[in-house]
């Protein structure tokens, strides 16, 4: 569609059958792929054969945001031929696209039913939107997307990728610019996280407890900040301070898929660190 439209700000209104029918099968695609994501459900396994069924019948969004935060997934896009400088250049929540106080489903079904009184809603911004919410249930559908090369993944998405710092330090009372919620919206917002691993390390945890300790003993100063600035900090440097010294929840890191699951366990494993951390007396 480049070919055809700049894709720019000055053009998110542009409108056309072809984007229609665009937008109509973007939108089949996601029902399919949530009522695929529903049956992985513990809800859905949870249910009779013939409750199954009839679920199936119904909306299946409900249950399947609750598990993978869809509204809350935040992607970006990466194309080399979109010129976007506004919104669209900025990272973006699909799932939450409303235009003229419709959202998605409420411009589905007007396209859908009754095409020519509402070409206009066939634009390219509810395109945009339609498929970067079909990149993100693709995302969670096909986790393996993550590790394949890049000339294999989409060519206009990305999702985040969650630095996990930011869990395990908004648990130290020491660091209080970091706000419990402010750290949980941040990780629902993103599709993958950085999970930590260290082959050379038989005792991972001890050497992380003390490396924590002493950032919190002599470099206060640098982490006791908001959550902005520490993420900044650690895409510009890759880590958190400029010490020699670097705790060890930045070594080796797999990607795993970010879903409730994963994430409860990453909130029990960062309760057990605090714990220890508590035992170990970190100065005040």
């Amino acid at each position: 569609m480049t070919d055809y439209i700049h894709f720019s700000e000055n053009n998110l209104d542009v409108y056309s059958i072809k984007l229609a029918n665009f937008i109509l099968g973007a939108i089949v695609e996601c029902e399919s792929l949530l009522k695929e994501l529903f049956k992985l459900t513990e809800h859905y396994q949870s249910l009779s054969e013939d409750e199954q069924k009839e679920s199936l019948e119904n909306s299946t969004y409900v249950q399947v945001n609750a598990v993978y935060k869809l509204d809350m997934k935040t992607i970006f896009m990466t194309s080399k031929i979109f010129y976007f400088q506004d919104i669209y250049s900025e990272p973006f929540k699909p799932f939450k696209y409303k235009k003229n106080k419709k959202d998605s489903r409420q411009i589905y079904n007007a396209i859908k039913h009754d095409k020519v009184n509402h070409l206009e809603a066939a634009d390219l911004e509810t395109a945009l939107n339609m498929l970067g919410t079909l990149f993100v249930l693709n995302s969670y559908f096909y986790p393996e997307l993550i590790n394949k090369d890049q000339d294999d993944r989409s060519k206009i998405f990305r999702g985040r990728t969650a630095y996990i710092e930011p869990l395990f330090l908004s648990g130290i009372d020491e660091i209080d610019k970091l706000d419990k919620k402010e750290v949980a919206d941040y990780f629902e917002s993103c599709s993958y996280y950085a999970w930590i691993q260290s082959p050379e390390l038989k005792n991972p945890r001890d050497y992380a407890l003390r490396e924590i300790n002493f950032m919190l003993e002599n470099h206060r100063d640098e982490t006791n900040r908001s959550l902005d600035d520490l993420l900044e900090s650690r895409r510009e440097r890759g880590k958190l301070y400029e010490g020699n010294e670097y705790p060890f929840l930045l070594a080796v890191p797999v990607i795993s898929l970010n879903n409730g699951k994963n994430i409860s366990m990453l909130l029990d494993e960062a309760k057990e660190f605090y714990g220890a951390l508590e035992q170990m007396k970190v100065p005040k």
